[in-house]
């Protein structure tokens, strides 16, 4: 898994890649900077709320809301900015999932039925919205259990699993999708590998955390699904 990381940052870096990452970049400072502030600005509030829903006979824990409070507060961070930033990046990362095979593959590179450029960007928004209506439910059910007292103590933990298989099942989309997997058939890959998929989106969330270079994480996370994707089919 880590040497497939290695060969896309250095894929990514490569002539034919490196103009990928100005429209992320773009998208990302700017979610960034607008998500940051807000998420931040919250802390403070968010402890005290919480403080107050702590019951009597726990009371003797308020010392672990503040790190709770955080680390949940940075991981909703994440979750939110994966979920919008593909959201305005999806037609974009779509072309670059498919460059990458191309890439990798040369000849052995089996063209699917091509779309317009009109035609792939609503189809990749629609996409977007195929996987925010699968997020959402689950969402809620961690929002919950963020949300309960005594039983939020986990929540980072809940929090930092939902993060990491949505990641996996954010970017693992884009090469099923240009090969012509259906939602259905997209979901049944990825819930297939459920050890490859949560260790991808684990080590994703946390290398967002990393100042700088979760700037360019969009770009990078799709190139290494795709390679991933593109290991698994030779696989075969």
């Amino acid at each position: 898994m880590f040497e497939s990381l290695k060969k896309s940052l250095r894929l990514l870096l490569t002539p034919e890649l490196r103009w990928y990452l100005l429209g992320p970049l773009l998208v990302n400072i700017t979610l960034f900077g607008v998500l940051g502030y807000y998420l931040l600005s919250w802390i403070p509030d968010l402890m005290i709320t919480a403080d107050g829903y702590l019951p009597t006979w726990l009371t003797w824990l308020s010392w672990l809301i503040a790190p709770v409070v955080i680390i949940s507060v940075v991981l909703i961070g994440i979750s939110t900015f994966n979920i919008i930033g593909n959201i305005i990046a999806a037609p974009l990362n779509a072309f670059l999932s498919e460059k990458v095979e191309k890439l990798v593959l040369g000849d052995d590179y089996q063209n699917p039925e091509e779309r317009t450029i009109a035609s792939e960007v609503i189809h990749a928004l629609a996409r977007e919205m195929k996987k925010l209506w699968y997020y959402l439910p689950r969402l809620l059910v961690v929002l919950v259990i963020t949300l309960i007292p005594g039983v939020n103590l986990v929540a980072p933990v809940v929090w930092f699993l939902f993060g990491a298989w949505l990641m996996a099942f954010q970017y693992f989309d884009y090469p099923l999708d240009n090969n012509r997997f259906d939602f259905d058939k997209s979901k049944t890959w990825i819930h297939q590998r459920p050890l490859k998929s949560l260790t991808f989106g684990g080590i994703t969330s946390m290398l967002f955390l990393v100042p700088a270079l979760n700037l360019f994480m969009m770009p990078l996370c799709v190139v290494w699904a795709t390679m991933v994707w593109i290991g698994e089919k030779e696989k075969k």
